[in-house]
């Protein structure tokens, strides 16, 4: 395929790739630079006179001195939607290439249409736009946009024989992320009144065990009875390498808590109940063991590496209290190994009226409860806004419904909340976000100040 030459915000693109200069240029290149370089490239592989009426950024992520890669999501005449993917490299970094054999099947299923093409490069190498649902890494993405192949998949599949019946026409697909090389989710609806699932799709076998994770996890809350919770039961395609997940009915419990702040209480209570039945089941057999304390303490370190680039002094103190929250661990006494979701936070949380409903079983292993606990804790003052009435009150709800916590457990839990709020402040404050400072060197402060409270066994 063919370069495209696109010299407009150049120096734009390397004083947002070199973190010399603080926040500042990354977030005026994405909100001012990148967009209009984006339509400018896209435009290369859209018929003539077709032209792209929006371009929003999703998500972001700076890798300072590397590179910069932006999903966005792009408005088309008609009310066509698509998501597209754009990398901007520093000088010596290769930016992704084109994916030939499936840019030319997804023309043939008709599922690349109208755009002629999935990939556009810049003439000097550095910058690259692909297009969904092309993605080399993952050549089974375009046949599950294809409605008819989807169609015989949920017409063939044990557990999804009954959830469509109509013309190929009726099949929806939606992307809901396009990372090439890392991730994809869809959202697919069998017609205006059938059923829909959520598709993760993998690269290797990890969706298998995420459906079969989930299936323990479904077990051990349905031990609670009423008051246990529920988690979604997946299906496997093993051919594409899916995962398919029925979309369940409620409000993400992150929503809840920002708008009702304190009176989400007893929907935490319940979350913690339900959090509580997984640290007790007894059957942790054949499970993939979760990160322990030190390994979590690197991966924090890792995240941190762009408030070190952008914000010195602050990236300083994050390390300094990364370590405090690791000593704090390390001279705890530790306990056996149980099941463990890996993931818990408000947003794989759903609260409905048959009560709270698990999300996301790709990290369900055997690990330490409080790590969990933890996680669960910083994230409830990541929702809340750290107002602190809402946290205290969000707080002691999560610990009575979760029942009598063992003092080293929670001893443990207050350490790994501090420093998952660490990591949180690295990761989730957009960095597009002309507050990023502000908001980033406030969560480093709270996180620090969560940590200077010594934990008592």
């Amino acid at each position: 395929m063919s370069a495209v030459s696109v010299r407009r915000g150049a120096s734009a693109r390397d004083l947002a790739l070199s973190p010399g200069d603080g926040p500042g240029p990354v977030a005026h290149f994405l909100d001012v630079v990148a967009p209009e370089e984006v339509r400018g490239a896209l435009q290369h592989c859209l018929p003539a006179g077709l032209g792209v009426v929006g371009v929003r950024l999703v998500r972001a992520k700076l890798k300072p001195g590397r590179k910069l890669v932006a999903e966005y999501a792009v408005a088309l005449p008609g009310g066509a939607r698509r998501r597209v993917s754009a990398t901007w490299a520093a000088p010596g970094v290769v930016a992704p290439g084109p994916a030939s054999d499936e840019d030319a099947e997804a023309r043939r299923r008709g599922v690349l249409a109208p755009f002629h093409r999935s990939w556009i490069g810049w003439d000097d190498g550095r910058s690259t736009v692909s297009v969904a649902p092309v993605d080399a890494a993952f050549p089974q993405l375009v046949r599950l946009h294809d409605p008819r192949h989807l169609r015989d998949v949920l017409r063939t599949t044990p557990g999804l024989t009954s959830s469509v019946d109509g013309a190929v026409a009726e099949i929806a697909v939606e992307t809901v992320r396009y990372r090439p090389g890392q991730r994809h989710v869809l959202r697919v609806r069998a017609g205006d009144e059938g059923r829909a699932f959520f598709a993760k799709v993998y690269r290797d076998d990890t969706g298998q065990r995420t459906v079969a994770a989930a299936a323990r996890v479904a077990g051990a809350l349905a031990a609670g009875g009423a008051t246990g919770g529920t988690a979604s039961a997946g299906v496997y395609l093993t051919a594409d390498r899916t995962a398919l997940w029925a979309e369940a009915a409620g409000d993400s419990l992150a929503d809840v808590v920002a708008t009702s702040g304190a009176a989400a209480a007893r929907h935490v209570a319940s979350a913690g109940s339900a959090l509580r039945r997984l640290h007790d089941a007894i059957d942790v057999a054949g499970l993939p063991d979760r990160p322990d304390a030190v390994q979590q303490a690197d991966e924090t370190l890792r995240t941190a590496e762009l408030v070190d680039a952008l914000l010195p002094p602050v990236g300083s103190r994050l390390r300094q209290a990364v370590v405090r929250a690791l000593d704090l661990l390390s001279a705890l006494p530790s306990e056996p190994r149980t099941l463990a979701h890996g993931d818990v936070k408000c947003d794989n949380l759903l609260v409905g009226s048959a009560g709270v409903h698990l999300l996301d079983f790709d990290r369900v292993g055997r690990g330490d409860p409080a790590a969990d606990l933890g996680k669960f804790l910083a994230d409830l003052s990541w929702c809340a806004a750290a107002d602190e009435r809402a946290v205290s009150a969000l707080h002691e709800a999560l610990l009575q419904g979760y029942g009598a916590v063992p003092p080293a457990r929670l001893a443990r839990a207050r350490a790994y909340e501090g420093l998952l709020h660490l990591r949180m402040a690295a990761r989730r404050v957009p960095i597009s976000d002309p507050d990023w400072a502000a908001r980033v060197t406030h969560a480093v402060q709270f996180a620090t100040e969560r940590l200077t409270e010594e934990p008592v066994p």
